[in-house]
């Protein structure tokens, strides 16, 4: 229990001083000690590998499954505190490479569809962390981190959706648009010209796959916190669908608003409203403790979103006010939301569920 709490406080303080340094690195003058330059790794790399390497090992109960976990949290702190980076880019990757193990052995034990999706999205974490330490171009790794989060997600709801009634062909559909983006990653790594817009072209038939066939429909018809987990996915796959769009029809550029506006749909838009969306249930099943729900938690989901379509805005039209205010904004509904949940689970009481 210990070691849980531990590696879950960890994660969000890697989230906090992540999301600090990404809204340095837009441009706030705020203090940073070198860490706007991190903002990626931090996020990706450190907190999300930690948080869901975690959610594998309290699943599986086994020892030696927190090593994933364990050393993606010891990477992200030596990031803030300044360690060596070529030893805290070793510490990531091969916290990323038991996370793989972690993934093979799951398929093991189940043999399935969203295993394998949910498995590939290890993987791309792995490979992405390779590309930072060997220095490849921004855009290269962010494909592949992007890929992890996607995948891993698709693969969750792909899990659940099984009790939605939905022909074959679907299921085979679903297998066919990860493997197409997983061939543009590749591509991509090949140096393949315009591979990341099939990336982008998987990512965007991910969302539709989504939008038509997740559970999270049934939930809209129901109360409490799960029509709030309904609301939170749904509109989630709408920003997949974005940036996928964005990156089918202009690639995801090496640096500028054509880089900052498809990685921040699906790593703020996507990837975030996700985390609102499934933390009523990670929570609980790491720390054994009941995340109550309160309808004030649609503030912040509604906050994300408004805020990413200023910045989204700003990103296309070159208008560097919005993109700073809604960068901003992101990160406060994100700390909102977090500073709600945990209040109304500390001081307040339930809803109707």
């Amino acid at each position: 229990m210990f070691l849980r709490v531990g590696l879950l406080v960890a994660s969000v303080v890697l989230m906090v001083t992540g999301l600090w340094a990404g809204v340095v690195r837009l441009g706030w003058a705020l203090p940073a000690g070198g860490l706007a330059g991190l903002h990626g790794p931090l996020m990706v790399a450190a907190f999300f590998g930690t948080l869901i390497a975690l959610e594998r090992a309290v699943g599986l109960g086994k020892a030696w499954t927190y090593a994933g976990p364990l050393l993606m949290a010891l990477g992200g702190v030596g990031l803030l505190a300044g360690v060596d980076l070529r030893w805290v880019q070793l510490m990531l990757t091969v916290g990323a490479a038991f996370y793989v193990a972690v993934a093979a052995y799951i398929y093991k034990l189940q043999p399935a569809d969203f295993t394998l999706v949910m498995g590939l999205g290890a993987l791309a974490l792995f490979v992405g962390d390779l590309h930072w330490v060997l220095g490849s171009p921004p855009a290269a790794t962010s494909l592949w981190w992007m890929a992890f989060i996607v995948f891993i997600v698709a693969g969750e709801r792909l899990e659940l959706s099984r009790f939605v009634p939905k022909p074959l062909a679907a299921i085979r559909g679903f297998i066919a648009v990860t493997l197409l983006a997983l061939f543009g990653l590749v591509l991509a790594t090949l140096g393949v010209h315009h591979a990341d817009r099939l990336v982008g072209l998987g990512f965007l038939l991910q969302g539709v796959w989504l939008l038509k066939f997740d559970i999270a429909w049934v939930n809209l018809k129901r109360e409490g916190v799960h029509k709030f987990m309904g609301v939170s996915l749904l509109t989630g796959y709408v920003w997949l669908l974005v940036g996928g769009v964005w990156m089918l029809l202009a690639g995801l550029a090496p640096a500028g608003p054509g880089y900052d506006g498809p990685l921040h749909a699906v790593f703020v838009g996507f990837t975030f409203a996700m985390v609102f969306g499934h933390a009523p249930v990670i929570f609980p099943a790491v720390l054994r403790l009941k995340i109550r729900f309160h309808p004030a938690m649609y503030l912040p989901l509604w906050l994300l979103h408004a805020a990413l379509v200023a910045r989204i805005l700003g990103d296309y039209l070159l208008a560097g006010p919005p993109r700073l205010w809604g960068g901003m904004l992101n990160a406060v509904a994100v700390v909102i939301y977090f500073a709600l949940a945990m209040g109304v689970t500390l001081f307040g009481k339930d809803e109707a569920q």
